[in-house]
């Protein structure tokens, strides 16, 4: 609970790939890339073609609630760039 509100008061600055290693129970890529099981799963969530980014956090936030501000701002990311 501390950790949460230093997180909260402090910004989280931990690496999202730890937050996705969690919660989707896979490890940590060795490349710095993130998890492509996060990624296909935030492709199927994320409609890029009439969603902005910031909906797209919202939406992935809203599917998975344990997903925190930072790493959900990081699967954005990737999922708008894989898309041509």
């Amino acid at each position: 609970m501390m950790q949460e509100w230093e997180r909260q008061l402090f910004g989280d600055h931990r690496d999202p790939r730890e937050e996705l290693s969690t919660i989707f129970g896979v490890d940590i890529p060795a490349s710095g890339n993130v998890q492509p099981e996060a990624l296909e799963w935030a492709c199927g969530v994320v409609d890029v073609s009439v969603m902005s980014q910031v909906e797209a956090i919202k939406v992935l936030r809203e599917a998975e609630p344990r997903l925190g501000l930072r790493s959900a701002r990081y699967l954005v990311q990737r999922v708008f760039a894989a898309t041509p």
